[in-house]
């Protein structure tokens, strides 16, 4: 029995179908009540819009979560990694369910008129928004909307099949497969991420543009999904699977994806803010002021706004930094879960701002949250169960387990 044999058949290397079914069921549940309270508040003409928000916010958290893990496993593709092979597998089940994302997105398309009012409310516009009527309409949004979701959703299908697949054959054509899919789906991906900013979040005030919005949304997108993957490793790690194939080391460097993306949604953050701040422009001053605490304006999201800074950053940033934080357990863990808890609380303040005056949390938020992440946990949890943790006759596996930083 060759080094590589002998480590897989020590490891537990998949969870039985019946367990990972009975959590799916437990989070299925959790989504059907989680929607049922929503659709409640879409019901009444007083909370719709509050609502509406709430369901976006939670929509727009998972999705990039979502999306980003079949980026990460088409990315390892691209360049070949072979350190990462153990952690590609639970990146390819992130992005197996983005079908379920496709239909997550049918309340918002039949809501457009209500929920992106300032554009779609069927009102006299102002003249800076009636000069975007060519792309800010209903048709077109909703085509780029379907396009986007549908890209996705094959992109991650293929991606999670082929995988199986050479578990299953261990066809090295398979493999080739991924490698030359690999470079477009990328280039889509970046492509249909950043759009999907600019048109979901951006256009709710038409008046405000960034062209840094995109990759805003694409870094968001990629710390919180580098910090899912590695969560979901650790706990797996804690409940006795994949003994023996995931080490230190492979948690160290996505340890250290996890600190670079954390430095660069930081900068482009940052370089957004200076950027608006330096020219003084009211069109675009504005959306960051509605962000903030000013008594003439009746606002109050300084606090959410500072939490950014030193809970997505700072903190995060020092916490990292070192070596024996990202080969810790329980740093990783802490870490992975904050970051991700503000990724959350990141796209809140981007778009709660422009609905309340105030920042508050209130039901539908909660309801919202619950039914979309129980719904694609339940759907993540049946991926989980249904093919082994790791693509197991992947040619570069062996490289993987021998992996060492040095």
């Amino acid at each position: 029995m060759s080094a590589i044999d002998s480590k897989l058949s020590d490891a537990r290397l998949q969870i039985k179908p019946a367990d990972a079914n009975r959590l799916s069921v437990v989070f299925g549940l959790l989504g059907v009540l989680g929607i049922g309270a929503t659709g409640l508040g879409l019901l009444g003409a007083e909370t719709r819009l509050a609502t509406l928000t709430s369901y976006l916010v939670a929509f727009v958290f998972v999705a990039t979560i979502a999306v980003g893990g079949m980026f990460f496993a088409m990315l390892q593709h691209l360049v070949g990694a072979r350190w990462s092979v153990p952690l590609r597998r639970i990146a390819e089940n992130f992005g197996a369910p983005l079908w379920l994302i496709l239909l997550l997105f049918i309340p918002i398309a039949v809501n457009v008129p209500t929920l992106f009012h300032e554009w779609a409310g069927g009102h006299e516009l102002e003249a800076i928004v009636a000069a975007k009527t060519a792309y800010l309409n209903v048709p077109f949004f909703l085509a780029r909307s379907v396009t986007y979701l549908v890209a996705w959703a094959v992109l991650g299908f293929l991606v999670y099949r082929y995988s199986v697949q050479l578990d299953q054959t261990g066809d090295p054509n398979l493999v080739r497969k991924l490698r030359r899919m690999a470079p477009p789906g990328v280039l889509i991906f970046g492509i249909t991420l950043s759009f999907a900013g600019f048109d979901w979040l951006m256009s709710l005030d038409p008046t405000w543009a960034s062209t840094m919005f995109g990759v805003y949304t694409f870094a968001g997108s990629m710390i919180s999904s580098l910090c899912a993957i590695a969560l979901s490793a650790r706990i797996l790690q804690s409940r006795g699977y994949l003994k023996g194939i995931l080490n230190e080391e492979h948690f160290h460097d996505i340890g250290k994806l996890m600190l670079g993306f954390t430095v660069f949604w930081a900068y482009i953050a940052f370089s957004q803010y200076f950027l608006i701040w330096y020219a003084n422009i009211p069109e675009e001053t504005i959306w960051f002021r509605k962000h903030w605490t000013y008594a003439d304006m009746g606002t109050d999201w300084s606090t959410v706004t500072m939490s950014l800074v030193f809970l997505h950053f700072v903190i995060p940033f020092f916490a990292n930094l070192s070596r024996h934080a990202k080969r810790n357990a329980t740093a990783m863990t802490v870490i992975a879960s904050l970051l991700i808890v503000m990724h959350y609380v990141d796209v809140f303040w981007i778009v709660m701002p422009l609905f309340r005056k105030t920042a508050s949390f209130i039901w539908s938020d909660a309801t919202a949250l619950c039914g979309i992440a129980g719904l694609y946990m339940a759907a993540l949890l049946r991926r989980f169960g249904a093919a082994p943790l790791i693509p197991i006759k992947d040619p570069f596996l062996q490289d993987s387990l021998e992996y060492d930083n040095g």
